[in-house]
């Protein structure tokens, strides 16, 4: 019985974080739209934010409630899930086309953002203030650069769209939407946090595992939607923009506001290298043919099931 409370809150929290998602990104993705944002700018930064805003209310939260394994975890694992397990499902259930966005702007800044991270917490065991601030610089850079690709684009191959129609609804229910995840990362933490006393694991464990797998469910919705709808540049754009926004703001802006955050030895020994490991796998995968297939995604899943399980079987105390 001790566990209930617990899981309930875990799965309360994970249900609020999917249902607000789902409401953000929609009536986010139609705004944008009908203002003529481009497809693979509405993928990468329109709902690569939304779907991600889960992450920065629990690694906000998180790191103000004095538990830094699970902001942490929550970052790096729902990268980890969103390149190994979410996309390896959309894998799986039809092929994938690599928009030469995403392949030549995206995946190489993400990359490097994860060397560079892994370079700074090898040095110092921890990510500073300045380390966060070189961060949301370099989410400064990638957003310039978006909004580059979109004016440059606009006329090309942006949907036409009247930006008046519907406009109030589509607030009204981002609002609704933002509020939602709010509650539901507010249950999330303390159900994870209880976890971990209970199952004596570390909050890095069940940050990297649970935590990271509940605020990837909004990813997973929204590509599985994606490749329904045929839309693979929405679906792609929203992983490698997702991924983006998770190194980029939502660890920089932590470790801005509620500095240091330390990093334990086995994170920057395995998960750092995991997340740069399946970064690179990326990149031969798409640049052969710009196409992820159903054997690739196999792999990609093989890669997450065994990370998950390295985690749970490495000695957390």
């Amino acid at each position: 019985m001790e566990y209930l409370l617990p899981i309930t809150a875990v799965v309360g929290g994970i249900v609020l974080l999917v249902a607000g998602g789902d409401w953000l990104v929609i009536h986010a993705a139609h705004l944008a739209t009908a203002h003529r944002v481009p497809k693979t700018v509405v993928g990468a930064v329109v709902i690569g934010f939304g779907t991600s805003l889960p992450e920065l209310v629990v690694s906000l939260l998180a790191a103000w409630k004095g538990s830094p394994g699970i902001a942490i975890g929550n970052v790096v694992g729902s990268n980890i899930a969103n390149i190994g397990l979410i996309l390896g499902i959309a894998a799986l259930l039809a092929p994938l086309y690599m928009p030469r966005r995403v392949l030549r702007w995206d995946l190489p800044i993400g990359l490097l953002a994860i060397v560079l991270l892994l370079f700074a917490v090898g040095r110092s065991g921890e990510i500073s203030r300045v380390d966060g601030l070189v961060l949301l610089g370099g989410f400064t850079v990638y957003l310039w650069g978006s909004i580059r690709f979109t004016r440059a684009t606009r006329r090309a191959d942006a949907p036409e769209g009247d930006p008046a129609k519907g406009t109030g609804r589509d607030l009204l229910w981002i609002a609704v939407g933002i509020v939602t995840i709010a509650v539901g990362a507010q249950l999330l933490v303390w159900g994870a946090e209880e976890l971990a006393e209970l199952l004596d694991k570390s909050g890095l464990v069940i940050g990297l595992t649970v935590v990271a797998l509940g605020t990837s469910l909004p990813e997973l919705a929204a590509l599985l939607a994606a490749v329904r709808h045929k839309e693979a540049d929405l679906a792609l754009g929203n992983i490698a923009g997702s991924n983006l926004f998770n190194l980029l703001f939502i660890l920089g802006l932590t470790a801005t506001v509620h500095p240091p955050i330390p990093v334990r030895d086995e994170m920057i020994q395995r998960d750092f290298p995991v997340a740069a490991i399946l970064s690179v796998l990326a990149f031969p995968i798409f640049s052969r043919a710009r196409r992820v297939g159903r054997w690739q995604g196999a792999l990609l899943l093989a890669c997450y099931a065994g990370f998950i399980y390295w985690v749970w079987a490495w000695p957390s105390r």
